[in-house]
């Protein structure tokens, strides 16, 4: 069950694209990785072959031709942002200690922490590799950013586990660390080698990291309520590492529900029971719903900056793709 259907369970439709210029990304993603020796080529073809949504480059390329038709150096921009998005996963699923991703082994659980953080890294620096030998400075700068902002990002998540005065200026400014200033810097990095005006540029991350919130607070939903098949993830596991998500801050301030949890999270261990009685409550509450009333305004927000953007089918595409956001099932 999708997000969208746990509240409006009239409206099932889910429109699906098609985006054939993400194919150009895909071949150019296995001659890079192709490249690799040993069990780094091992893991890095494996963990593109598992899948994944590929909404960086996707986001690259067709910010990129709202403002100009396709070109090679939008092409190897999005190669470079999914190849940074990849050694972030691997990098993560370190740091949470986790064993599944997608529905399958971790390179960590696999290979062990030592050869998942260097295969992290080989992507890394392939990607920047990508963006110094074409060229790309413009992009780098953006991408750059990102990184910095993603490692921020998970050092303040760890500061702040099961932390309850948490609250939700520090969760955006976490949230946009994380997720929204790559993605923003996707845009960004499209349409300036589309050549975009400064507004424009300035447009396209507006749209970025709302989307890249929205993303992250759907997230947090299917922690709570999806399911470890569709999520290829045990689910619960923002409440078990103690992560501060949206559900959990509008529960903390429940006036029926918020001392009780608040004493919980002081134990900094919740059990299996404690577990899914804080699922519970969360549904009960209405935490859920209002973090989904969250995500929506910020999908509106998305929307609302492309506005101005000349119409085009890219355009579409990129409104449609913020609309999907909400109708996730992982």
């Amino acid at each position: 069950m999708s997000i969208q259907q746990l509240y409006n369970p009239t409206d099932t439709s889910i429109p699906t694209f098609q985006f054939p210029e993400l194919l150009f990304v895909e071949d150019q993603l296995q001659v890079v990785l192709n490249k690799a020796d040993g069990l780094i080529q091992q893991t890095c073809v494996s963990l593109l072959q598992s899948g994944g949504k590929r909404i960086r480059p996707l986001l690259t390329l067709y910010s990129g031709m709202c403002f100009a038709p396709l070109n090679p150096l939008m092409i190897q921009a999005a190669v470079a942002a999914e190849l940074i998005h990849m050694a972030s996963l691997i990098h993560d699923d370190v740091i949470d200690e986790s064993a599944t991703r997608r529905g399958k082994p971790t390179v960590n659980s696999l290979h062990g922490d030592h050869a998942a953080i260097l295969t992290g890294d080989y992507l890394f620096a392939e990607a920047f590799n990508i963006l110094s030998t074409q060229q790309l400075l413009d992009s780098m700068k953006y991408l750059v950013e990102a990184i910095q902002a993603m490692c921020a990002g998970e050092v303040n998540q760890a500061s702040e586990q099961f932390s309850v005065s948490v609250n939700t200026e520090h969760y955006f400014s976490r949230i946009a660390q994380k997720t929204g200033i790559l993605l923003a810097a996707c845009c960004q990095s499209g349409a300036i080698l589309a050549g975009a005006l400064s507004e424009d540029l300035a447009l396209m991350r507006e749209y970025g990291l709302n989307i890249g919130y929205a993303y992250q607070i759907t997230d947090d939903i299917l922690d709570i309520s999806g399911n470890t098949e569709s999520l290829g993830k045990p689910v619960g596991a923002d409440l078990v590492n103690g992560n501060i998500t949206l559900p959990v801050l509008y529960l903390l301030d429940n006036p029926i529900y918020g001392n009780w949890l608040r004493e919980i999270m002081k134990t900094r261990k919740i059990s299996q029971q404690g577990i899914q009685s804080v699922k519970e409550a969360l549904i009960c509450s209405g935490s859920i719903k209002q973090a989904y009333a969250t995500a929506t305004q910020c999908i509106s927000k998305a929307k609302a900056s492309l506005d101005t953007v000349p119409g085009s089918p890219y355009k579409s595409a990129l409104i449609h793709l913020a609309d999907s956001i909400l109708q996730r099932t992982n």
